[in-house]
C-alpha cells in the first residue's frame, strides 16, 4: 500500500522536526536534484494538476530527496508525495516541501560565449589585416604619385620637336602605365578601407553580444524535497502530485455537414427535411507556459473550478424604495419600443441571467474529457489542439429567411444531441467557438452555447444566394377626433424569388410588436399562410418556390393606443 504526504504535513514537520532532518535537507538541496518525468496532466480553466515521477536510489534511514523539473509557479499547498510501485510497503513518506532557488548565471551558455569570443577575435584579425593592406596600398599610391610628378617634370624639359614619333609613343605608353598602376593602387586602398570597416563593425557587434551575454542574471527554479524513511538501501519511484498556474484550456468545435447533404442544399428541395448528417468534432485548445516539459503525457481536461471555495453566498438586504406618481405620470403612459433578444439555452428552454458564462460553461456539472493518445504540450504559450470527442448526428435541414434582417436565405441545421459514445454516459456539448463547413469547404465561424444531452440546437451553414427577398412596409396612422386614441396600420409585403433551376422550400420568419401594457393593443390583420407565436410575436410561413419563380407573401397588423399613451413613433 502506497504512503503519501502533503504540503500541510510538511508544515507540521518543519515546525517540530529535529536537526537531523534539516541537516539532511540542506545537504540534499546542495546537490543537483533528481530528474523527474511528467506522466499525467489534468488541465482546468485556469491551472493544471501535474503527476510527476522520479526514480531514486534511497539509503537506509531518514533522508530528504530533492526532485527537479518542477515549475516555479507550483502551489506548495497542493503538493502531495507518495511511493509508487515496488517498495511502497517498506518505504514511508513523512513530509514534502517546496524550495525555490535563485542562481546568478550568464544569459548565454559557455559554448555560446566561446563562439562569440572566437568571432570577435577573428573580426579583429580581419580588421588588422585590412589595415595593413590599406597601409601598403597607401605607400604604393604615394610612390606612384612621385613617379608621375618626376615624369611630368622630365617631359616638360624635352623640346616638342626633339623627339621621334616612336620615342614619343613610348613615353606616352609609360605615362599611361603609371596612371593605370595608380588607379589600381587607389582601388586597393578603397577595398582595404571597406574591409576594415566591415571587420570593425563585426567586432563591435560580437563584442556587444558578448557583453550582454556575459552579464549574470538571476534564474529561478523550484525543487520539491521529500522526506522518506527506508529500512535499507533500495530503488524507489517517488510520485508527486501538485497544481501549477499558467496553464489553461478551452473547448473548440468543428461542425461538418456531410457532402451529400451539402450538395442537396445547393441543388434544390431535397435539402429541406430529414436525411442529412453532421460530423461534430470537439477539441481542447490547451496553452501552457509553466516552464515544465510535458512530453507524451496522459492529458485530461476538466471543467471543475478548484480555485473557488465552497462557501455560502453573502446575504445582503435589498432595499426597495417607492414614491407617489406625479400628476403628469398619472395622466400619461410613456411607452418605450425596444428590440428584445429571445435568450434561450438550447431550443425553447428557459432564459439565463447572463448571455455568456465566464470560463468553461459546463452547465453546472464538472466534466472530465480524456485525450485518446499521449500528448506533448510545449511550454511556449501557444495553443495546442487535442481531439477529445467526435460524433455523427442526424440533422434536419431547412432554408430559412429573415427578410427584416437579411435579403438572402440561410441554410439551417437542427440537430438533437444524442449523448456520448457507445456504452458511455451522455456527454453534453460545451460552450465555445465552432467552425462550420460543408463537405471540404469551410463556411465560417460561429458561437455554440452549452447543449445538454438530448437537447436540440441549431447551426447555420451559410447563405443560399439563389433565394432572395424584397420587403416593403406601408403605414397608415389615424387619430380619433373625440377620444384622441391612435391607430397605426402597417402592411408588410414580401416578394420572394428563386434564381436557381430547382424547387426551393423556404421557411420565412417575420415579427409584429408585442404589447406589455393594457393601454396599447396589437392585433394581427390579414395574414394568409402565416402562423403567429403570440408569446414572442413571431410570424412563420412556408413557401415553395418553383425554378426561376416568384411568389408574394403579405400580412398586416394594427396597433391601437389610448389618448393617454405617449408612443415612441
Amino acid at each position: 500500500m502506497a504512503t503519501d504526504a502533503s504540503g500541510s504535513d510538511r508544515a507540521g514537520r518543519s515546525a517540530s522536526g529535529g536537526g537531523g532532518s534539516d541537516g539532511s535537507g540542506s545537504h540534499e538541496g546542495a546537490r543537483a536534484p533528481h530528474p523527474s518525468v511528467a506522466r499525467a496532466v489534468t488541465l482546468f480553466e485556469d491551472r493544471a494538476e501535474v503527476v510527476r515521477a522520479a526514480h531514486v536510489e534511497v539509503q537506509a534511514g531518514a533522508q530528504w530527496i530533492a526532485i527537479g523539473g518542477v515549475s516555479v509557479f507550483v502551489d506548495e499547498r497542493t503538493v502531495q508525495a507518495r511511493i509508487a510501485g515496488a517498495g511502497a510497503d517498506a518505504v514511508r513518506v513523512t513530509a514534502a516541501r517546496v524550495r525555490w532557488r535563485a542562481h546568478r548565471e550568464a544569459a548565454l551558455g559557455r559554448e555560446a560565449i566561446d563562439a562569440l569570443e572566437r568571432e570577435e577575435r577573428e573580426a579583429s584579425l580581419r580588421a588588422g589585416a585590412a589595415e595593413r593592406a590599406r597601409d601598403r596600398a597607401s605607400r604604393r599610391e604615394a610612390h606612384l604619385d612621385q613617379l608621375l610628378a618626376k615624369w611630368a617634370r622630365a617631359m616638360s624639359e624635352v623640346p616638342k620637336d626633339a623627339g621621334e614619333p616612336a620615342r614619343l609613343a613610348s613615353w606616352r605608353g609609360g605615362a599611361e602605365a603609371l596612371h593605370a598602376a595608380l588607379a589600381e593602387a587607389l582601388g586597393a586602398s578603397a577595398d582595404a578601407r571597406a574591409a576594415r570597416a566591415r571587420a570593425e563593425e563585426d567586432a563591435r557587434r560580437a563584442g556587444a553580444r558578448l557583453r550582454e551575454g556575459s552579464v549574470e542574471q538571476p534564474r529561478y527554479e523550484a525543487v520539491i524535497e521529500v522526506e522518506v524513511h527506508a529500512p535499507a538501501p533500495q530503488p524507489v519511484d517517488i510520485e508527486l502530485t501538485y497544481r501549477v498556474a499558467c496553464a489553461i484550456w478551452r473547448p473548440e468545435h468543428l461542425a461538418r455537414l456531410a457532402a451529400g447533404a451539402a450538395g442537396a442544399s445547393a441543388g434544390g428541395a431535397a435539402a429541406q427535411g430529414p436525411g442529412g448528417s453532421i460530423e461534430l468534432t470537439t477539441w481542447a485548445a490547451a496553452w501552457q507556459a509553466t516552464g515544465e516539459v510535458w512530453e507524451n503525457v496522459a492529458a485530461r481536461f476538466s471543467t471543475a473550478r478548484p480555485s473557488r471555495s465552497a462557501e455560502a453566498p453573502l446575504l445582503e438586504d435589498d432595499v426597495l424604495r417607492a414614491r407617489r406618481k406625479t400628476e403628469i405620470e398619472r395622466r400619461r403612459v410613456i411607452v418605450e419600443a425596444r428590440d428584445q433578444a429571445i435568450a434561450a439555452a438550447g431550443l425553447d428552454r428557459g432564459a439565463r441571467a447572463v448571455d455568456e458564462m465566464p470560463g468553461v460553461d459546463d452547465g453546472g456539472e464538472p466534466l472530465i474529457f480524456e485525450a485518446a493518445e499521449p500528448v506533448t504540450l510545449p511550454s511556449d504559450g501557444r495553443p495546442t489542439r487535442i481531439e477529445i470527442a467526435r460524433r455523427s448526428l442526424p440533422t434536419e435541414l431547412a432554408l430559412v429567411l429573415y427578410p427584416e434582417v437579411h435579403p438572402a436565405a440561410h441554410l439551417r441545421a437542427t440537430v438533437t444531441l444524442d449523448g456520448g459514445g457507445a456504452g458511455g454516459r451522455p456527454r453534453p456539448l460545451l460552450a465555445g467557438p465552432v467552425r462550420v463547413a460543408r463537405g471540404g469547404s469551410l463556411i465560417g465561424r460561429a458561437r455554440l452555447d452549452f447543449v445538454g444531452a438530448g437537447e436540440p440546437f441549431e447551426l447555420g451553414f451559410g447563405v443560399d444566394d439563389a433565394v432572395r427577398v424584397r420587403r416593403t412596409v406601408d403605414e397608415e396612422q389615424d387619430t380619433a377626433a373625440i377620444t384622441g386614441s391612435r391607430k397605426i396600420r402597417r402592411r408588410v409585403k414580401l416578394s420572394v424569388s428563386n434564381l436557381s433551376s430547382s424547387v426551393k422550400r423556404v421557411l420565412v420568419t417575420e415579427r409584429i410588436p408585442v404589447s406589455e401594457v393594457a393601454e396599447v393593443e396589437v392585433a394581427l390583420g390579414e395574414a394568409p399562410g402565416w402562423t403567429l407565436d403570440e408569446k414572442d410575436g413571431f410570424l412563420r410561413g412556408h413557401v415553395e418556390l418553383p425554378p426561376k419563380g416568384l411568389k408574394t407573401m403579405s400580412f398586416s397588423y394594427e396597433l391601437r393606443a389610448a389618448a393617454s399613451v405617449v408612443l415612441p413613433f
